[in-house]
């Protein structure tokens, strides 16, 4: 089956190609099947068996196949050709190939994109049969479990932009707090600095004072030592 994809299965073709429904547990576990029927009680061979026999035969052998339960509402058509009947009933290798084909179209699992409808073609080649979905079933609680994990996301975004703006701001204060800091020893170092230098000042200024009238007084002695000099001399 060249042109197949895989697909999923949850409704059964009956002897008649037409759509059918699984029957509840309880009642397949109840009712003996077709082919049961024919194997243990009447022993016939699929070979030996018409074709309305066989398509119902098959078509217990289809029901008794696992299926997913993510295809529980999924719509399907299948539709197997007399010719491919005839092939199965006659090719045991060709009827297993079909049923495993089935078997894996009814065990996929589409998790959350459910397809609406799906068709599965059956003829007497496996180059013509052929299977494929389409559509997707809307899901409200798929809906709104995405729109929850999208609000979640939101959320866990924005709450994320709140606590890097906290830690921001926080930084920012902090980096502000250190530059007062900083700027404050600056201040305190020139002011000490400012005082040092106007003592030393002072101090310098004190020290000239005290020499310049020390050395006012000795010219203030010298001369007054010539004058009295120069009287005894007179």
């Amino acid at each position: 089956m060249g042109n197949t994809i895989n697909t999923g299965y949850t409704a059964e073709t009956g002897y008649d190609n037409t759509l059918g429904t699984s029957a509840p547990a309880g009642e397949k576990t109840q009712d003996s099947s077709f082919s049961a029927m024919l194997s243990q009680k009447y022993f016939v061979h699929p070979k030996d068996m018409t074709l309305a026999e066989y398509k119902l035969y098959f078509h217990e052998k289809m029901k008794q196949l696992y299926t997913h339960p993510s295809q529980k509402r999924l719509d399907w058509f299948i539709d197997i050709t007399d010719a491919a009947y005839r092939r199965m009933q006659n090719d045991p290798v060709y009827e297993r190939q079909v049923l495993q084909f089935l078997a894996q179209a009814k065990s996929t699992n589409y998790g959350s994109r459910v397809p609406r409808f799906g068709l599965i073609h059956i003829d007497d080649t496996w180059e013509k049969s052929y299977g494929y979905t389409y559509g997707l079933q809307d899901d409200e609680r798929a809906r709104r479990a995405a729109a929850r994990k999208r609000l979640k996301a939101q959320q866990a975004k924005k709450a994320r932009r709140k606590k890097l703006l906290k830690e921001y701001l926080n930084k920012k204060a902090q980096a502000k707090r250190l530059q007062a800091q900083l700027l404050n020893a600056k201040l305190s170092k020139q002011r000490l600095e400012h005082a040092r230098l106007l003592k030393s000042w002072n101090d310098d200024r004190q020290r000239i004072q005290a020499s310049n009238a020390y050395e006012a007084n000795l010219l203030m002695l010298a001369r007054r030592e010539i004058e009295l000099a120069s009287k005894i001399l007179y």
